[in-house]
């Protein structure tokens, strides 16, 4: 294998300068347990906060802290996220253990690093080739099996490998960074940097090929004695750059890059050693966002009950929920001379009154005191009465109705039987599916109710 260009990087200035940072470090050795320590703390948050945050992840570096170290979650923010986070940190500590054990880096230790970082399975919004909108899951530990092609800003294609290739490509890879890795020409932070890109210009993942990739490169820094590079938030659009020239074939510029990062990650250590800061300015922050986040830990409810907070149910819900109850108990008139609807509301202050229609307590007489009425409001009963069965020996009557509760921070919905069908906080809406029970629980205790009165045993029952 042809690794001249390699060698020729290797030669560079600003590698000696990264290699004589290094010895300083190394000729302080041993250093003391609590310094590695906080140095190797403070590489790790940053690397875990920055590499999800470029990919996209929407917890900011506070509440990456705290997921962290506490296991606190920022509510309001993806679940996705705070396993993005934990599934990289993991990823780290299995990346420790290979580095300590000497393992070469294969094809397998590739595949469980990449089930560590993803956590579990997912979709995501996806294209067929005719363009429609599709579902695309994600599969962990395992090559893409459809091409996972990217436009760019400028509204260009960019292409990786294809899932044919993929399998090739990484054997070729791998084959690659044996020589590399062996060669002691070829300095270890230019294997790192290239390999990086090379895995990236392959994607052989359906997702998390940016995390993955920056994390092999450490793994590479880290066997060789190097610190990991952390490649700052603020650096995206750079680093996204030069990889691209890269792509079109002038490495040499990464390569630069990724050495002023190791040299930065040295420096801590320098800066440690002598007993220095190595905190950031905005670490007040930090303290502040993990403060908030201890106190946040429990807390799920957006909204508390209010007179617009009811109104929204009252029209989001519960009018939706009478139309399809109607629409399906009134397929009984047949059998019934009358079928009379109503909403009952039971109020703390007022007891219970009975409207024909929701749209009839808004626009009655009594519309000046709904707004006390709502803010009393206990729970509303939904209710049908199927009147005078059409019978002349046995006409009977039979109520069917269904109950909306409300609380300070849910509201609850039961069937006539008491039976709870959903609790929800007053920002979730009541699903279509929710809906379809409540509605068959009531047509079933109606259908039940007709054949008791009628003296027959129920098909349901036997």
């Amino acid at each position: 294998m042809n690794l001249k260009l390699e060698t020729e990087f290797s030669k560079a200035p600003i590698l000696q300068e990264v290699d004589a940072l290094k010895k300083q470090i190394d000729d302080m050795r041993p250093l003391p347990e609590d310094l590695e320590g906080r140095v190797m703390q403070k590489l790790r948050l940053d690397w875990n906060y920055h590499s999800n945050a470029i990919e996209g992840n929407k917890l900011n570096y506070g509440e990456t802290v705290a997921f962290l170290m506490e296991g606190i979650t920022a509510k309001g923010k993806p679940l996705k996220d705070h396993l993005d986070i934990r599934g990289h940190n993991e990823a780290i500590n299995f990346l420790l253990s290979i580095v300590k054990d000497a393992r070469p880096i294969s094809e397998s230790e590739i595949r469980s690093l990449h089930k560590m970082i993803l956590v579990e399975p997912y979709e995501v919004d996806a294209q067929t080739t005719d363009g429609l909108a599709t579902k695309k899951r994600i599969n962990l530990g395992e090559y893409k099996t459809s091409a996972n092609h990217v436009k760019t800003a400028t509204g260009e294609m960019h292409y990786y490998a294809t899932p044919e290739e993929t399998p090739a490509k990484m054997q070729e890879l791998m084959g690659w960074y044996s020589e590399a890795n062996d060669n002691e020409d070829i300095h270890p932070i230019v294997a790192a940097a290239l390999f990086h890109h090379k895995f990236v210009s392959i994607h052989p993942f359906d997702d998390g090929n940016g995390r993955l990739s920056r994390i092999l490169m450490n793994l590479i820094l880290m066997q060789k004695g190097y610190p990991p590079v952390v490649i700052k938030m603020d650096h995206r659009i750079n680093y996204y750059s030069l990889l691209s020239r890269a792509d079109n074939g002038d490495g040499w510029p990464f390569v630069v890059y990724i050495s002023e990062e190791v040299k930065n990650s040295l420096e801590l250590y320098v800066k440690a050693a002598k007993g220095e800061d190595i905190n950031d300015e905005d670490d007040i922050d930090k303290e502040i966002a993990l403060f908030k986040m201890e106190l946040l830990t429990n807390i799920d409810v957006k909204d508390v009950r209010s007179l617009s907070i009811i109104n929204n149910i009252l029209a989001l819900d519960v009018i939706p929920l009478i139309n399809k109850l109607a629409k399906k108990i009134y397929q009984f008139e047949e059998l019934f001379f009358n079928i009379d609807q109503y909403v009952s509301f039971n109020t703390s202050s007022r007891g219970t009154t009975d409207f024909e229609s929701i749209e009839e307590f808004y626009n009655s007489e009594k519309f000046e005191v709904s707004s006390q009425m709502i803010e009393d409001l206990e729970y509303l009963q939904i209710v049908f009465e199927c009147e005078k069965f059409k019978n002349s020996y046995n006409d009977f009557n039979i109520k069917v109705w269904c109950t909306v509760e409300f609380s300070e921070n849910y509201y609850k919905v039961k069937s006539d039987n008491d039976t709870l069908v959903a609790t929800k906080l007053y920002h979730e809406r009541l699903h279509s599916s929710e809906q379809n029970l409540i509605v068959k629980s009531l047509i079933t205790d109606l259908k039940n109710n007709i054949y008791k009165k009628l003296n027959q045993k129920s098909p349901e029952s036997n």
